[in-house]
């Protein structure tokens, strides 16, 4: 069992290192992982059965034996990523192959008018179909999920549904699911040599929620739930808040402030299309106290969520496969 778990363990070593050197030969690839050669030379065999390396060319070097290379498989495992944006004020569902770099091998959306658990079905079906090869199905949804079970969400109908257990019993592969801000600030922390992100989402039409990455890694929370900021105490009631600019700056206003007193974030990006650049100067005079000051952290407005939700939900996937 123990040898096992060492094997695992060096086969993901393995992987990692192929996936970003390319290609590389056994003598490289044992210098490159700090495991000896020939250790390589058993996981590179147990590799080549299942597909995830290739052959390339023999390489004559000037000293030394020739070497054959390996070449990184890239489609040998393939993620399938399904994510909800608002796409003109509808909910639209992007459905996403990916190989093993992270690059699109077939992409699709869809407008859904009535979000329920069998509404992924066929875009499912019909990928799996086409690309066998698919290891993980990852949703990305303004959703709180424990264990698959979704708690609150946007979408009434997949309220207190296990999601993730329903689709890995229907189509037969792992399953997870992320929340639409956690993935959107992870995938923007990639991007930055930051040690603290903070992230805050404020929709058209759906209550705010915020994410945190630190190190590299979200933040959730006992139960998940870190970033629910529509429950911090206010006055608000979501049901009847109208979305005003006026209103939107002013909530903001008061909860940017909160982040940054719990977090001490490096940089905060807010994802609103509604709300300019000059609401961070309306936080400058808000924040009148020399201490409050050196809180405010480095801040971007982005007016869409998709391109970094999507970045993140690919890499997060990824990390699961690989």
């Amino acid at each position: 069992m123990a040898g096992n778990l060492i094997k695992d363990e060096n086969l993901k070593v393995l992987r990692r290192v192929l996936r970003k050197e390319r290609e590389a030969t056994k003598p490289q690839l044992a210098e490159k992982t700090g495991l000896s050669v020939v250790t390589i030379q058993s996981l590179i065999k147990t590799l080549a059965e299942n597909g995830e390396v290739l052959e390339g060319e023999m390489v004559y070097p000037k000293l030394g034996r020739p070497a054959i290379t390996y070449r990184f498989h890239e489609r040998a495992r393939l993620a399938l990523i399904i994510f909800m944006y608002e796409k003109n004020g509808k909910d639209t569902a992007v459905c996403e192959v990916c190989d093993l770099y992270g690059s699109s091998v077939e992409r699709t959306e869809k407008r859904l008018k009535d979000v329920s658990k069998e509404s992924y079905d066929d875009m499912i079906e019909e990928m799996l179909g086409k690309y066998p090869e698919i290891m993980i199905i990852a949703l990305g949804l303004p959703v709180v999920e424990r264990g698959g079970m979704i708690l609150a969400s946007d979408y009434p109908r997949l309220l207190h549904v296990n999601l993730a257990d329903y689709l890995a019993e229907k189509f037969q592969r792992r399953v997870l699911i992320e929340n639409d801000v956690n993935a959107a600030v992870f995938g923007y922390a990639m991007q930055e040599e930051k040690e603290c992100i903070a992230g805050i989402y404020m929709p058209l039409k759906y209550p705010p929620g915020a994410g945190i990455c630190l190190n590299g890694k979200v933040q959730r929370g006992r139960n998940g739930l870190a970033g629910e900021i529509r429950l911090l105490p206010s006055a608000i009631d979501w049901e009847r808040f109208t979305y005003e600019k006026e209103a939107v700056e002013e909530y903001l206003l008061q909860t940017m402030k909160a982040l940054f007193c719990f977090y001490n974030p490096d940089k905060l990006v807010l994802y609103s299309e509604t709300i300019d650049e000059s609401l961070f100067g309306k936080l400058e005079q808000m924040c009148g106290s020399r201490i409050e000051k050196l809180l405010i952290p480095e801040m971007e407005i982005k007016k869409e969520l998709k391109e970094d939700f999507e970045a993140g939900m690919i890499q997060i996937a990824l990390r699961e496969i690989l």
